[in-house]
């Protein structure tokens, strides 16, 4: 039919044939050469654990290159940003798939709550280190455009002297 060999087709070789045992009618198990040696499962897994000891790089601490203030920043948003995470996901999950909208729902407005949490966080700090960038280490005299507040302090005047009144 189709599927038969043709006359014309070569033989194919058989991968099988190095395997095959004169004696018996079945495969044969390739030997490896540390198993006659005579030693023992153990004593070869001894000899590979002893053999592939590697030794470990030391790695340079890099906490002297990040400053102690942007560190604890940054563990801190991540801490708050996984817990928004976390609660967003779960809230949805359980309004979704259980219907319990009690739960769920107190979980999703919980972690948009720690989103909300953690955006603000991070404007504070970034808006404090600009300001340390700056010169001024006092975030609150800068507006949302960037420039100083010029404007007196209660009791001056605009020429920075005391007002009349404010000197009783």
């Amino acid at each position: 039919m189709a599927l038969d060999g043709s006359e014309h087709e070569p033989e194919e070789p058989d991968p099988e044939a190095d395997f095959r045992d004169p004696e018996s009618d079945s495969l044969t198990i390739p030997r490896v050469d540390t198993e006659d040696a005579g030693s023992g499962l153990r004593a070869d897994l001894e000899a590979d654990l002893e053999a592939e000891t590697i030794e470990t790089p030391e790695v340079p601490s890099t906490d002297a290159e990040v400053p102690g203030e942007l560190a604890k920043a940054f563990w801190a948003l991540v801490i708050v940003v996984n817990g928004a995470v976390l609660g967003v996901s779960l809230g949805v999950l359980l309004l979704v798939f259980e219907g319990d909208t009690e739960r769920g729902g107190a979980l999703l407005a919980g972690g948009v709550l720690l989103f909300g949490f953690a955006i603000r966080r991070y404007r504070a700090f970034r808006t404090s280190a600009s300001a340390s960038e700056d010169g001024t280490d006092d975030a609150d005299d800068q507006t949302d455009e960037g420039e100083s507040d010029d404007r007196p302090d209660v009791g001056e005047s605009d020429e920075g002297e005391p007002n009349e009144e404010s000197s009783g």
